[in-house]
């Protein structure tokens, strides 16, 4: 029997062949989305990190918001004090961002090796024991440079194969590019799946590090990190901040330090995921509610065939068949095309995870994690399946098991006509339409972020321009400097580059940089008062650098080489800072003080810098960051230029060989790295946008043809069940373009519901991505105007070829059927 019901299912799929397609082509792809996001939340989100009892384990760092700085990084000396008189943690430890590296002496190849600093306790904090070897112990901390490291698994497998015996052993390395080489013994081996901070492959006790770059008393001043806490069991996360930073605040003023506004406590996994962690499940609940309505799609195309074979069902009950049989048959369909799905989902799953992570943004933890052949991954795809069958087959063996044989071949009507389920089925469609309308205005709202992006003004043309890093052999900043000066003029000379510069670091390296809070004329350096000055970015430059960046000078002049220690100290400052220092005053001839400005040993330090020119605002910590730009002449401070910036008019990687040996015809020990193509640094910068707007178009376009397809299958129940009215209204002289007005009647009016509908979830998604958008307002009218233009048009097609099938029937042979 079951054999029969089989062979009478397929046979009806084949001879439906467009339903079948239609239905298994909706269903794969939205059980193969599910599928494929659900393994990247799994590796991404819900895998727990490598640290024992994460969720005691904060991340910490300070703000001020009097001077709007959300980030304020920790020096190790606070760190220290803040553990001496909490009582809500059971230990802290720092941690320095991956902005230091290191090489290995007598190298092959010069791999510059990410490094990361940080106290004695962090492994212990974490709950993160080696892999192979120890971790940090206090006498670590003794001494004015490392003598340990641990390394990370990666550079383990990378650099020594493997090697167990590795653990205890001595290696040459460089802290300083080509500098000397000191020995640093390798204690301690991480494993496989430590990474933290991302990207790092060595680590290195914090107070010697610091001591050899800033001395002793860096190691109470210098803030450049971050703090890792593991809070008491038991122990609130807001009851341990307002500890803690009651604890930061006595400890400034016992320092006779301004206290900041507050400390920033944010749990480790939540840390490390950023924004990657609301995005996936925002996406999984997307595909969720795609496969949801795919379902209740295909639901109804089946109760659209049943309205139109409802005379055959009624003669193959009045033959025998059974309602139950119906139901057999309708949940047998049912599952057939639910199989078939599932066979082509796991095409779409593996498609989806590629393109998935080759387009996620940089800065997503775990994505190489990544697989579909994980148990709960495949327990999430059989549950997604057996949702399908229940929502596939459930309505339609309703129908079928109410269909009235009797009353068909009587009268014509059907269960397919039940008036309960034509209304669930209109409010499916009406949501499909507001759910695309809701998606579509997502996505205009990200395209034009990204086309605000690309017209930003940021300062510099990134066009044929490259940033190479350059170190010489030297601690001594006059010889540094001296290099510098001898190095430009080289470069500016080689074939192809049109102009050259110098910078302490690149725009767009990051949330990183060098700031500074100047003092003005009239104020009292140990004033109070003089805390509350604006905090400026300050970039360190030689003078070609303006030149080399094309950034515009506004008015004034830009330095020149008379700019030097032995000459009176000048400031260049952007646009945005002139008319905040100075507000309604010009800011050429205006004189201010900064910490960094070095002089002649002979002169006095307390000297002014006059500001000499004012440039275009230059957007040097990220796209959607604008500071208070100040310029000092790299001979006018203690910050070291490293990075050369040239513009070229050939292949920007083939200066690197050329300006190497430019380099060390001046220092033969000289220090130069890879090229880093500026074009390429922004277009990485606008990828977040870039990847919502994709994955917006996506969901927009599924959710545009979900609500087509179930609009249509609506209409065509509606024709269907309208069918014998249609028919009389022909026959009494109605003509094509009435008819066609009757059945478009009710498409238009459940457009129109879904588009006021979406128009109310435009405005709650707006609200709800305000934060990631640049240039652009939350419910702009050209967005909505043009989501709803799409929607309407969409809705509109899909209701025509229904509307005109109905138009072009024939009322004699609709009569007769009925």
């Amino acid at each position: 029997m079951i054999r029969l019901q089989l062979r009478e299912a397929s046979r009806s799929l084949v001879h439906d062949g467009r339903f079948a397609a239609v239905a298994v082509a909706l269903l794969a792809v939205t059980i193969g989305a599910v599928t494929a996001i659900y393994a990247i939340v799994h590796a991404v989100v819900l895998r727990p990190f490598p640290f024992a009892d994460q969720d005691r384990l904060v991340v910490i760092w300070q703000r001020d918001d009097r001077r709007a700085q959300p980030v304020i990084e920790v020096a190790r000396g606070e760190m220290v004090e803040w553990r001496a008189r909490s009582r809500s943690f059971e230990d802290l430890a720092v941690v320095g961002s991956v902005n230091w590296g290191l090489t290995f002496a007598g190298a092959s190849s010069s791999e510059f090796v990410p490094l990361s600093a940080a106290s004695a306790s962090f492994f212990a904090v974490l709950g993160s024991a080696p892999l192979i070897g120890r971790a940090f112990e206090s006498a670590d901390e003794d001494g004015p440079i490392p003598r340990v490291m641990v390394i990370s698994h990666g550079l383990w497998r990378r650099r020594f194969g493997g090697d167990r015996g590795i653990v205890g052993r001595a290696v040459a390395v460089k802290l300083d590019a080509d500098g000397p080489a000191i020995p640093v013994e390798i204690v301690g081996v991480m494993g496989k799946d430590f990474d933290y901070p991302r990207g790092a492959d060595v680590w290195v006790p914090a107070a010697p590090l610091i001591r050899k770059y800033g001395g002793e008393g860096a190691l109470a001043g210098l803030r450049v990190f971050y703090v890792v806490g593991r809070m008491n069991d038991g122990t609130s996360l807001e009851a341990s901040a307002r500890e803690l930073t009651d604890v930061m605040r006595t400890v400034a003023i016992s320092k006779g330090w301004e206290p900041n506004t507050a400390l920033v406590l944010v749990p480790i996994a939540t840390y490390l995921l950023g924004p990657a962690g609301p995005v996936l499940w925002t996406l999984l609940a997307g595909a969720v509610l795609m496969l949801a309505i795919a379902c209740a799609n295909v639901a109804g195309l089946q109760v659209s065939r049943s309205a139109r074979r409802q005379r055959a069902l009624a003669i193959r009950m009045a033959l025998g068949a059974s309602n139950r049989d119906l139901v057999w048959q309708t949940l047998l369909e049912s599952a057939a095309i639910t199989v078939v799905a599932v066979l082509g989902s796991i095409v779409v799953a593996f498609v989806a995870v590629r393109e998935l992570v080759l387009l996620a943004p940089d800065g997503v933890p775990r994505l190489d994690s990544v697989a579909l052949r994980q148990p709960s991954v495949l327990m999430a795809g059989a549950v997604a399946t057996f949702v399908t069958l229940l929502l596939c087959g459930l309505w339609p063996a309703f129908v079928a098991h109410r269909v009235d044989a009797l009353s068909v071949l009587a009268h014509g009507s059907s269960a397919a006509g039940d008036p309960r389920g034509r209304r669930i089925q209109r409010a499916v469609v009406v949501a499909q339409v507001a759910i695309a309308l809701t998606l579509l205005a997502g996505t205009a709202l990200f395209l034009r972020t990204l086309n605000g992006l690309d017209r930003t003004a940021l300062g510099f043309q990134p066009d044929h321009l490259v940033a190479i890093t350059v170190t010489p052999a030297t601690d001594d900043l006059a010889r540094w400097n001296a290099f510098y000066d001898s190095l430009i003029p080289r470069v500016d000379a080689l074939p192809d580059v049109t102009a050259a510069g110098a910078v302490a670091l690149r725009p767009l390296s990051g949330p990183i940089g060098s700031e500074s809070q100047p003092i003005f004329p009239g104020q009292d350096p140990t004033a109070a008062a003089t805390g509350l000055n604006p905090h400026t970015n300050l970039e360190v430059v030689t003078p070609g650098y303006f030149h080399a960046m094309r950034i515009r000078l506004v008015r004034g002049r830009l330095f020149t080489a008379r700019d030097t220690a032995r000459n009176p100290g000048v400031a260049i400052v952007g646009e945005t800072a002139a008319r905040r220092l100075w507000p309604g005053r010009e800011a050429i001839g205006q004189r201010l003080r900064d910490p960094t400005y070095r002089t002649d040993a002979s002169r006095s330090q307390a000297e002014w810098q006059t500001v000499v020119g004012v440039v275009e605002d230059v957007r040097y910590r990220g796209l959607n960051d604008v500071r208070l730009d100040l310029y000092l002449p790299a001979t006018q401070s203690t910050d070291r230029v490293q990075q050369l910036m040239i513009r070229s008019r050939g292949n920007p990687a083939d200066l690197v060989a050329s300006i190497r040996a430019s380099a060390r015809e001046i220092d033969p020990n000289a220090g130069v790295s890879g090229a880093t193509i500026m074009s390429e640094v922004v277009a990485a910068e606008s990828a977040p946008w870039r990847f919502l707007m994709r994955v917006f178009v996506s969901f927009a376009a599924l959710a545009g043809f979900l609500s087509s397809v179930g609009l249509s299958a609506v209409i065509a129940l509606t024709v269907a069940v309208r069918r014998r009215e249609l028919a009389i209204r022909a026959a009494l002289g109605a003509d094509r373009a009435r008819l066609r007005a009757i059945v478009l009647r009710e498409g238009v009016l459940l457009v129109g519901m879904g588009i006021a509908l979406g128009l109310a979830g435009a405005f709650a998604l707006g609200r709800a991505v305000a934060h990631l958008l640049v240039g652009v307002a939350p419910h702009d009218p050209l967005a909505l105007s043009i989501a709803a233009c799409v929607s309407a048009a969409a809705g509109f097609l899909a209701s025509v070829l229904p509307a005109r099938r109905a138009a072009n029937a024939d009322p004699l042979e609709a009569l007769r059927a009925e």
